[in-house]
């Protein structure tokens, strides 16, 4: 099934799309057909059209989509943060293909594409209370750096909390 997965950078077209995906992944009833989702940690959106707008034109960053059979199934955004570093956010799965490959061949193209760009390792922010998701990118090599801070609950932009403390944890892999 994996083999026809096409990985494509997202075009400002593809925007209303990548931010409908973005939200069934992580939040509302339609997340919880996956096990990625948040929606007991934080209510509303993840994103919305005007912040992916921004990420595609963003000239340090790249937003990757990837579609099966002509549907638009995961997505992440990856930006140069300095030389040596890349970051990996908002990996995002069609929460009924969570569990099929479809997040780990994304993440090894991710990790390739910022390997040609010159970067050596892979930054990526998940909240604390995920456990789940720590030790899905630790089981691809990911390691928690010890780094923490409180989750933005002030911006309902990007969600607001249903929980009291939510922190938000970096993660890091070294590129081979």
């Amino acid at each position: 099934m994996l083999d026809s997965l096409l990985i494509t950078t997202a075009k400002l077209t593809d925007a209303e799309a990548v931010t409908r995906l973005v939200n069934s992944a992580y939040r509302g009833e339609a997340s919880r057909a996956g096990w990625t989702t948040e929606a007991d940690l934080i209510g509303g959106q993840r994103t919305d059209v005007e912040r992916i707008f921004e990420m595609i034109e963003d000239s340090d960053a790249s937003l990757q989509i990837a579609w099966l059979d002509g549907e638009l199934v995961a997505c992440v955004l990856l930006k140069r943060e300095n030389e040596s570093t890349g970051y990996l956010g908002m990996l995002s799965v069609d929460p009924t293909l969570q569990a099929a490959g479809v997040g780990k061949k994304l993440i090894a193209h991710s990790e390739a594409l910022v390997k040609s760009w010159g970067c050596r390792s892979m930054r990526l922010i998940i909240l604390q209370a995920r456990t789940d998701l720590a030790a899905y990118y630790e089981r691809r090599g990911y390691r928690k750096t010890g780094f923490s801070e409180p989750f933005p609950g002030t911006d309902p932009r990007f969600g607001v909390p249903k929980v009291e403390g939510l922190r938000l944890e970096e993660m890091r892999k070294h590129l081979d």
